[in-house]
């Protein structure tokens, strides 16, 4: 079993992520409520116990402990608060009630006991003995009086424990229900996200399985998503065009290398024979073996310009002098084909840094690509320019030119014109060129006119 059938799906991670997140925040959020409702209703029940029991304990100062002028105080707040709001309970020090003003006699029982337990605040909860009450919850608070006496205060807190509750309630539910609608919403997002990333893999296993044409379609989902989609269509054309290039060069190797060999091949079965060669075999191998190789090692310059592997240093070179010693080493080709070459190159130097053999070869190719179309009595023309942080080299020729439709192809490896196809070469000269200029960061250009001659632009940023 494969580990992508073992590991979970990104999707029940999507989800599960999203339920954490989101009921840790609802719960935070809901314990939070809680808490302040809760802190708030204590503070005014606290706050209204404290006044009451301080304005009763003042009366009883006032009255002398007179139990029947404290009666009327009962009565008086009693009807200030309401019956059912306010529970007042007066006991002697023997624990007896000496005065009460009390509408449940249930929760006058309970304050009563407690009060002998000299309990300083605590809470009642006690079925009514009224028929339209249930249940009441009261606050108490008990404060013993200089004389002995002990004053209990209660304070009817049931609609606020019931707000509390239906508060608590209400939270829970919507703690539930947001789960439910946030795992939907989140379930529905990650089948979003993940049939995106599903139809990468669809076309990423197409790929593997030799439909090299296979492109992601644009889903729009999200900014992160299309670039990845773009990045993997982009990844994928660059990949077709690399297995292209590589089955073109291959069928270019294999048809280069198969015509020395089939010489080599017939001229040694002939010689096998008993036949007469024209040629010495020996002579006819090292003229063959001679040009397999520099096709090969041509080839392994190509590459390794192509991919940056020379990792030689760079030297300060004077391009205007380093013109004028190769027209000078191509003095007496020149002349044997008898061709003229203009040069044009600045007065002042023009420095480059970069590698001498290299840029020899460049220049080079170009030149005998130039002497190879151009007609006894023809001219070459090699300039040199520097346009602010780039130099721009330009071999011109009167020659053959190229038809506009061969022009795109000049710089493939192995490509050569019909025209071109009886003459000595492999089809790699332009092709090195190109190569060379590209690892210098820099363009190559060809613009001709048959019959007329060709020109050659090399444009390369001064490093």
């Amino acid at each position: 079993m494969s580990s992508a059938k073992k590991a979970p799906s990104l999707r029940r991670h999507v989800v599960a992520i999203s339920l954490s997140a989101g009921a840790l925040l609802l719960l935070l959020s809901g314990a939070l409520i809680l808490f302040v409702s809760w802190s708030f209703m204590k503070s005014a029940y606290e706050g209204f116990l404290d006044r009451n029991t301080s304005d009763l304990v003042e009366e009883y100062a006032e009255c002398g402990g007179d139990l029947a002028k404290m009666r009327s105080v009962f009565v008086e707040d009693i009807e200030e608060h309401g019956a059912d709001r306010i529970f007042l309970l007066l006991t002697d020090p023997d624990g007896r009630e000496a005065l009460s003003a009390c509408s449940d006699k249930a929760i006058l029982r309970t304050m009563l006991s407690r009060a002998r337990r000299d309990l300083p605040a605590y809470r009642i909860s006690k079925e009514s003995d009224q028929p339209h009450r249930r249940r009441i919850v009261l606050r108490v608070k008990t404060t013993v009086l200089p004389d002995g006496f002990k004053l209990s205060v209660g304070h009817n807190v049931t609609n606020d424990e019931q707000y509390l509750l239906f508060l608590a309630i209400t939270l829970g539910v919507a703690v539930l229900l947001s789960l439910l609608l946030g795992g939907w919403a989140a379930d529905w997002l990650a089948r979003r996200f993940v049939r995106s990333l599903q139809n990468v893999s669809d076309a990423a296993n197409r790929i593997k399985a030799g439909e090299w044409s296979t492109r992601v379609a644009p889903s729009h989902e999200s900014r992160e998503l299309v670039l990845l989609e773009d990045a993997f269509n982009t990844m994928c054309d660059q990949t077709e065009k690399t297995l292209t290039e590589l089955r073109t060069l291959t069928d270019d190797i294999a048809h280069d290398l198969r015509t020395p060999l089939t010489r080599l091949r017939t001229a040694a079965e002939f010689a096998a024979m008993g036949g007469e060669l024209k040629r010495p075999l020996p002579e006819m191998l090292f003229e063959q073996s001679s040009d397999m190789l520099e096709l090969i090692n041509t080839m392994l310059e190509i590459s390794q310009t192509g991919c940056r592997l020379d990792h030689s240093p760079r030297e300060d070179i004077d391009l205007c002098a380093f013109l004028r010693e190769t027209v000078e080493l191509y003095a007496t080709v020149l002349d044997d084909q008898r061709l003229a070459l203009n040069l044009d190159v600045p007065k002042d130097a023009v420095m480059f840094s970069g590698h001498r053999g290299r840029l020899q070869r460049l220049l080079g190719n170009l030149l005998d690509n130039a002497i190879k179309f151009t007609p006894a009595g023809g001219v070459i023309t090699l300039s040199l320019v520097q346009t602010g942080s780039a130099v721009v080299l330009r071999v011109s020729d009167t020659g053959c030119g190229i038809a506009p439709e061969e022009i795109p192809h000049v710089f493939r490896r192995f490509w050569r014109s019909d025209s071109s196809r009886s003459l000595p070469g492999n089809g790699l000269g332009l092709a090195l060129a190109k190569a060379i200029v590209t690892s210098y960061a820099g363009t190559i250009s060809c613009k001709s006119t048959p019959g007329r001659g060709s020109t050659f632009t090399v444009t390369i940023p001064v490093a």
